[in-house]
């Protein structure tokens, strides 16, 4: 299965439609989740998927406005609610309450039967509303399974073609077989990302090329009254300012990632950067949310697992940037970010901090990618920093090397 996104060209009568539609779909996905919430704190019940189906029965019946769209549009409303509840009640803490949707802002609803491509005339068929302009900037191949038609806060429209693809055959996975063979990335502000084999990619940051346009239209806005058409106007030229800046960091991050991806090593490292703790520091929070290092290193895993390059994340906790390539000497005066350049007290070697950051974390890398006496190589898994508390402390003592891992809680012998 996989999905490709298109941008649509509706016309004026298509975009009414569309537009009628997105509303009747937010209608019933805020009725029923409004119907489930007050179930369960009203009678103590759980109202399922197929409650709900009952009562978007009746919802029809209500709003008989509901039966001019598309009516399998509505029953993908009831089957995203009842997912966004499975979410949250399988993975308690890190998936929210599901919340009403609102009528400004991105919009979406799903067609999942009945719908058609075609390259040739470049359109989309959607039931109720037609064959809709759209631009087929490459091909896909396979049995169309959903179509899920998106409004942006600017207004542009986009189609995402979810379909079945015949799966595609794992490339060999490639051998290490020294520290050459693994590229180690350090991220960063200054320089977006640089690696153990002096290539460097400089960061674009595009939030502050946009930064004074972005201000000024916030202003316009917040001149204009609520409610107008000025101020629906001026809002669109305000999130479109923001989508292009979105659609420009996401571009650098793809191209990036590709090129390393498709270097001829084997292996990637990268470290597993905690994001969220680092931009609690005022003074870096907006740079590094430009730089969205999240999002390259996710795609950074998905083209070096299609090319049959290892990703290895480094435990964050590595000290990477303060650790001396050459000898393993660990400066702590390097923690200071301002310090850039260093010499080692012990060996002598002159450093720059993010090259031999990179240096580092190839190395690193390397030690975790390499098989264990001959065994087949397992990812090692980072603790993260909340993870931690709940991990209990092992102690480890190696003798006559037999690693013997005893429970902190051990009973006295």
């Amino acid at each position: 299965m996989k999905t490709y996104r298109y941008r649509l060209y509706p016309t004026e009568e298509q975009e009414s439609l569309m537009s009628r539609t997105f509303g009747c779909v937010r209608l019933v996905y805020n009725h029923l989740l409004d119907f489930r919430t007050k179930a369960y704190k009203r009678r103590k019940e759980t109202a399922d998927y197929y409650k709900c189906n009952e009562f978007l029965m009746k919802l029809k019946e209500v709003f008989p406005f509901l039966k001019d769209v598309n009516s399998q549009s509505l029953q993908s409303a009831n089957r995203n609610l009842d997912a966004a509840f499975r979410n949250f009640f399988g993975k308690p803490g890190k998936v929210g309450y599901p919340k009403f949707k609102k009528r400004n802002g991105r919009q979406s609803f799903q067609c999942p039967q009945n719908v058609k491509a075609d390259h040739t005339t470049q359109s989309v068929y959607l039931p109720r509303i037609g064959w809709v302009p759209c631009v087929f900037h490459r091909r896909f191949e396979g049995r169309i399974k959903t179509v899920t038609v998106t409004q942006e806060p600017s207004g542009r429209y986009f189609a995402s073609i979810s379909a079945e693809t015949p799966p595609e055959l794992p490339k060999p996975e490639r051998k290490v077989e020294s520290a050459d063979d693994v590229i180690g990335i350090d991220v960063g502000i200054t320089t977006y990302a640089v690696c153990s084999d002096n290539t460097e990619y400089e960061n674009p940051r595009h939030l502050s090329k946009y930064e004074r346009r972005m201000k000024r239209l916030q202003k316009s806005v917040s001149r204009k009254k609520k409610g107008s058409k000025n101020r629906k106007k001026a809002g669109r030229k305000l999130a479109r300012c923001h989508e292009k800046i979105a659609d420009k960091r996401k571009d650098n991050a793809e191209k990036i990632s590709a090129d390393i991806a498709g270097k001829n090593q084997a292996a990637v490292a990268v470290e597993d950067l905690n994001i969220k703790g680092m931009t609690r520091n005022h003074h870096l929070a907006k740079s590094i949310n430009d730089a969205s290092w999240g999002y390259f290193t996710m795609r950074l895993k998905t083209k070096c697992e299609r090319n049959g390059m290892r990703f290895v994340k480094v435990p964050r906790f590595f000290a990477s940037s303060q650790t001396c390539s050459a000898c393993g000497y660990k400066n702590p005066e390097v923690k200071d970010l301002s310090v850039r350049n260093w010499i080692c007290p012990v060996c002598g070697m002159e450093h720059d901090r993010d090259r031999t950051a990179s240096i580092n974390i190839q190395k690193k890398g390397y030690e975790l990618s390499v098989p264990v006496d001959g065994g087949e190589f397992k990812p090692v898994e980072t603790v993260t920093v909340d993870d931690r508390a709940k991990a209990p402390k092992k102690h480890t003592v190696d003798e006559a090397g037999i690693v013997l891992e005893l429970p902190q809680e051990a009973p006295c012998l």
